[in-house]
């Protein structure tokens, strides 16, 4: 019953720019996320994104600042490296995406 009363899951959502190595290829992003409550353990189902814009438009879906996700992109952009964001709060129906 409680479930259905909350909105949001919190946990930590992981970015990862899988195809850094291929300059001319468009940028395909998987994502983590990991409930901080009711973990069970196993393997993650990455939830898969094609485009710097289209992950723009999915971090704004989910509620970040525009100005947010346009720096974590950079950040992936620039480092090459992935980007974790502590303390998300996941709006319920976006848990499928990541099989949970």
């Amino acid at each position: 019953m409680i479930e259905t009363m909350n909105p949001t899951v919190e946990g930590s959502l992981d970015i990862h720019w899988m195809n850094c190595t291929s300059p001319t290829a468009a940028p395909r992003y998987n994502l983590f996320f990991l409930r901080y409550a009711d973990f069970k353990g196993g393997a993650q189902q990455p939830n898969s994104i094609l485009g710097a814009a289209a992950l723009e438009g999915y971090l704004v879906e989910l509620g970040f600042a525009v100005e947010n996700a346009r720096s974590w992109i950079k950040q992936i952009h620039t480092t090459g490296d992935t980007v974790s964001i502590p303390n998300v709060m996941m709006p319920r129906q976006h848990l499928a995406d990541y099989g949970l």
